[in-house]
């Protein structure tokens, strides 16, 4: 074959070698771009966060204990249901700085919660003496906490009531039977309740003898039968007989929403 000839063919190969190349490249170009703009990583992670965020809308709230102060400068407990998290503790100090209508806190803000050993501590801002019952009082209502910055329930008596219902929170909606728990520290352990109707009407009445009393705080647990035709407001009255003359002393009142 004549050399001119063999000249053109291999410059004719070249060129369509040169252009397969260069729309092999192409190819290989668009294909990063679209993966850019569109990864799996991308797709992974947008998935990963909605599943977390449905998880997060139907998982149950957490159910915290808090205590205020009542009008009489006394500690009254609060349910109060907050996300669910991991660090409890910390949650419960942040919720304290927030006092429900018709109650008071001393709590400040910013405060930090480190536990060791069931002796909890919290620093920050500094707790004046009912702010630390408020905070000892949450607190050791978990297993794993015993003292907070050195003081137990007992430390704290002068701000705790004669009669503490921790259970039922103000406010909250119940049905019957009524179950009634909380602390107590009468004389010879023995207080009495009334749960009254939306018209006054008492429902039930009688009395209740805790663990123990007379100079030493006990526990108390029971339940209050009762009856309703329809959904109203009610409440649910805790008092001490005075030994000396029968009056009533000691009194807390704590507003329901009764059911039927």
């Amino acid at each position: 074959m004549p050399f001119a000839k063999i000249a053109a063919m291999r410059v004719a190969l070249v060129v369509v070698l040169i252009v397969a190349l260069a729309a092999g490249c192409g190819s290989n170009s668009s294909s990063i771009g679209e993966s850019t703009s569109t990864t799996t990583t991308t797709v992974t992670v947008t998935t990963a966060q909605q599943a977390t965020t449905t998880g997060s809308s139907v998982a149950q709230p957490m159910a915290l204990r808090l205590y205020f102060l009542a009008p009489d400068g006394k500690l009254a407990a609060v349910s109060r249901d907050v996300e669910r998290t991991r660090t409890a503790g910390a949650a419960t100090l942040r919720e304290l700085a927030q006092a429900p209508s018709g109650m008071t806190t001393e709590v400040p803000s910013g405060l930090q919660l480190t536990i060791d050993a069931g002796r909890a501590n919290a620093t920050g801002p500094k707790l004046d003496p009912a702010a630390l019952a408020q905070v000892v009082y949450a607190l050791t209502t978990f297993p794993t906490v015993d003292s907070v910055n050195g003081k137990t329930r007992a430390d704290v008596e002068a701000f705790v009531p004669p009669i503490l219902v921790e259970h039922p929170s103000p406010g909250e909606a119940v049905t019957s039977p009524l179950h009634v728990t909380g602390n107590a520290n009468t004389f010879e352990a023995t207080f009495n309740y009334d749960l009254k109707d939306a018209n006054g009407k008492s429902l039930a009445k009688d009395f209740v003898t805790a663990t123990s009393g007379s100079g030493t705080r006990g526990t108390f647990d029971f339940t209050i039968p009762f009856s309703v035709d329809s959904p109203q407001n009610g409440a649910l009255r805790v008092f001490e007989l005075s030994a000396e003359n029968g009056s009533v002393v000691h009194e807390r009142v704590i507003p329901l929403r009764l059911l039927p």
